[in-house]
């Protein structure tokens, strides 16, 4: 019985082998197919392109995804004592290499080769955590990521498209899946190279017209469509965009870990790469930054000391009425920042009171100080290339008689004053159910403000209101009592 036993064990063995021989050289193949992957920029015998090269293939842009693994870096998100947001990068696509190297990999080539062109433009900005570093004179370790973005709904009824983020989401070919990142101190100094020895062809440098600060809830949404209106095929507006806040605060609000120059010059650059255009419609440029870069405005004036902007400001119980209008006060824009701001610690702390003793309310009324009171130091600093304007319900005119023609010095023509009328007839972000005619909520908030917000926003915000309010560089300054 043994050994039948035996027999039939070396049966099931033989019957086996073929299939465990099957397995494993299916695993071995899987392994060494993973490796290849992980293999970056093979070359294949591709013909690399001089960065003196005018020729931009748009093909690239519409295989982005199906070359991502070898076009694209894997990003890993870490925490670091001093940033909220940092990244550790295993690999990024070598746009010089990829740009002068004749045998390196032609879809590498092609997709550096748009980047130059401007048929893929510059949506975000990530931080290496292991090598970032930035003086007056140079930075390194921070990714610049690119994709093909669609400006043409936001063109045809910016309202439905208010913010970059808007944008962004209706331009199918722009993911974390498909977008290709880079070096951006390598791409900025290729971008600048191309540019120089290439002037009489497109991408154009648009003119950058003016911006706009603001403290928020205060109208700024409607200056963005405005700008757009005006000219939509001669205009491209970025609201609220992604990646010029990284210049404003990569050196701490207070710039504590930089200096304000520093913070300038890579300003300068992204505004660069975000202002390049292949469209031969487009002509000038315009800026709404999110409200807290306000705060770092003095960055924003050594990168660009002639060019006009505004800051918009409104009625602080209608600001604060807008802004704790959440479930939980506490995740409010105005709120949440409390801990991490160190202008807003500053400011509580030349006061009376304790940090530890304010409510929601006052905290907000604190943070939307510390942006009025930037504001109004540097409409006072830079003589007139500021404006200070506060809401009122026919604000568009401001913008249609005033901003546009006498300060941004941007042409308004019958037609654009038409458009500009007709979207400030609409909710500014009027996405979906948000669609539909505007109806001004300002004595209704007033209204219904509790005594304690009006007594915060008395306290911490008022103050620094009736100073914008009389201030010289204000569009309509209010007398002296």
């Amino acid at each position: 019985m043994t050994t039948i036993r035996r027999k039939r064990r070396q049966g099931n063995d033989a019957k086996w082998k073929p299939i465990a021989l099957a397995i494993s050289t299916a695993g071995f193949l899987s392994i060494l197919l993973y490796i290849v992957r992980l293999i970056p920029w093979r070359s294949s015998g591709g013909v690399g392109v001089g960065v003196g090269s005018r020729s931009v293939s748009n093909s690239g842009s519409g295989r982005l995804g199906q070359y991502q693994q070898v076009a694209t870096t894997k990003i890993r998100q870490q925490q670091h004592p001093r940033k909220n947001t940092k990244y550790a990068v295993d690999n990024l696509l070598p746009m010089r290499r990829a740009l002068e190297d004749d045998n390196f990999d032609p879809l590498a080539t092609e997709l550096a080769r748009n980047i130059l062109g401007a048929s893929l433009n510059l949506v975000d900005i990530h931080i290496i955590s292991h090598s970032f570093s930035i003086t007056e004179d140079s930075y390194s370790g921070i990714v610049a990521e690119f994709c093909p973005l669609n400006f043409t709904a936001q063109k045809e009824n910016p309202p439905s498209l208010p913010m970059f983020k808007d944008v962004v989401g209706v331009s199918p070919q722009c993911n974390k899946h498909n977008n290709v990142r880079v070096d951006l101190k390598e791409a900025v100094d290729l971008v600048r190279e191309f540019d120089a020895d290439n002037t009489d062809v497109l991408p154009t440098i648009l003119d950058l017209k003016g911006v706009v600060f603001h403290e928020s809830r205060c109208g700024s949404t409607l200056a963005a469509n405005s700008m757009m209106a005006l000219h939509p095929e001669k205009n491209r507006v970025y609201s609220e965009s992604s990646p010029p806040p990284y210049a404003f605060k990569i050196c701490g609000e207070d710039y504590s870990d930089c200096s304000p120059q520093a913070s300038a010059n890579l300003l300068k650059d992204i505004i660069y790469l975000m202002g390049r255009s292949n469209d031969p419609k487009e002509q000038n440029l315009f800026f709404k930054f999110q409200s807290v870069t306000t705060r770092n405005l003095e960055s924003f004036r050594l990168a660009f000391p002639t060019t006009p902007w505004v800051f918009m400001y409104r009625n602080p119980i209608e600001v604060m009425m807008s802004q704790l209008d959440v479930p939980h006060t506490s995740k409010a824009n105005c709120v949440r920042s409390k801990h991490s701001s160190p202008l807003i610690k500053k400011a509580i702390a030349g006061t009376q009171y304790k940090f530890d003793d304010l409510s929601d309310e006052e905290f907000c009324a604190v943070h939307l100080a510390t942006i009025c009171e930037s504001a109004l130091r540097n409409l006072e600093d830079a003589d007139g290339v500021g404006m200070a304007i506060k809401y009122t319900d026919d604000l568009e005119y401001a913008f249609i008689d005033t901003v546009f023609p006498k300060h941004f010095h941007a042409l308004v023509d019958e037609d654009g004053r038409q458009r500009v009328e007709k979207i400030a007839g609409t909710y500014s972000k009027g996405r979906g159910m948000h669609e539909g005619e505007f109806h001004s909520d300002s004595e209704e908030k007033i209204r219904n403000a509790p005594k304690s917000m009006k007594d915060a926003a008395d306290e911490f915000l008022g103050p620094v209101n009736k100073l914008l309010d009389k201030s010289s560089y204000n569009f309509r300054p209010e007398e002296e009592e």
